[in-house]
């Protein structure tokens, strides 16, 4: 059973990724329900427990608690991903923590986050992650990282914002053949509304070929949030669902791969602040408060 799963996803990885130099793991992969539900075309909009994993900078006072689970990753039911995120915002600092796995019990990949975000204006916010990476492979060890991130935010109007992002400044590496850990480069635009979001965005990982993504967000009512996305050279579609309940949310998210099948996500998430304002409006509130403190 077990050379069945591994040889199974070394068929999974020579057809979703061209031959490159080796990486010590650690991917970008889909971190939260929304995250799959919009391809991860986050760089640029969304303000939730998740969103230092795809820009480090924050832009929204929030308080929050989400968890994910993926059952299974590109049909492989033995591999599964899941993580707990938290955020909050404490004397004008917006700070999160996270931990997450991926993998099963021959391979094995965890992630630690520390995320510090600080706003320079009221349209422009800067921050940064701190990840401890842990790797596991049976019969070989363990060993362990520390990569850093960096990203900003900016305002150009209202509606309208940008998003940069870059992950492992430091060249971080693993393994004892010291292969480096995944760099990447995000750059987006998006609109933002109460009822719809819609973002654009470049990504590149170097080694890889670029690909752009494109995402939206519609809120036909206040309680229901509907998503989709893409991302070019994936042969992939996203989808996905918010379902609010007061200070609670359900999300549901999905991959639809035209020869892996589907790959899902479900989520739950916690608003600690119980103040029932939605995501647009914590953004104009916060920034509108940084603007009186200049």
């Amino acid at each position: 059973m077990q050379r069945r799963i591994l040889a199974c996803i070394a068929l999974l990885l020579m057809e979703v990724t061209p031959v490159h130099d080796a990486y010590a793991g650690f991917e970008r992969r889909y971190s939260g329900a929304r995250s799959l539900g919009t391809a991860g075309t986050l760089c640029a909009f969304g303000e939730d427990p998740w969103s230092f994993y795809y820009n480090p900078a924050h832009a929204a006072d929030i308080r929050e608690l989400s968890t994910f689970f993926i059952p299974a990753v590109l049909g492989i039911q033995e591999i599964k991903s899941t993580g707990i995120a938290y955020r909050d915002n404490l004397l004008g600092f917006d700070f999160s923590g996270a931990a997450q796995t991926f993998g099963f019990d021959l391979y094995r990949e965890s992630v630690f986050t520390v995320n510090l975000s600080v706003p320079v204006y009221n349209f422009l916010f800067v921050g940064a992650n701190a990840n401890l990476n842990h790797l596991y492979i049976k019969d070989y060890g363990t060993d362990l990282s520390i990569s850093l991130d960096a990203g900003a935010k900016m305002f150009l109007s209202r509606s309208f914002s940008l998003g940069f992002s870059t992950t492992n400044l430091n060249s971080a590496s693993a393994t004892l053949s010291k292969d480096r850990l995944p760099q990447t480069f995000s750059g987006g635009i998006a609109f933002e509304s109460e009822e719809l979001n819609v973002g654009l965005e470049y990504f590149k990982e170097l080694g890889f070929p670029s690909s752009v993504k494109i995402a939206a967000e519609y809120s036909p009512v206040s309680f229901v949030t509907v998503r989709a996305g893409s991302a070019s050279g994936t042969n992939s579609f996203n989808a996905g669902i918010a379902l609010r309940f007061s200070s609670f949310e359900l999300e549901y998210g999905a991959s639809f791969h035209q020869v892996l099948g589907v790959t899902q996500s479900f989520g739950i998430s916690f608003d600690l602040s119980h103040d029932g304002r939605t995501e647009f409006e914590k953004i104009e509130d916060y920034r509108e408060a940084l603007g009186k403190k200049k």
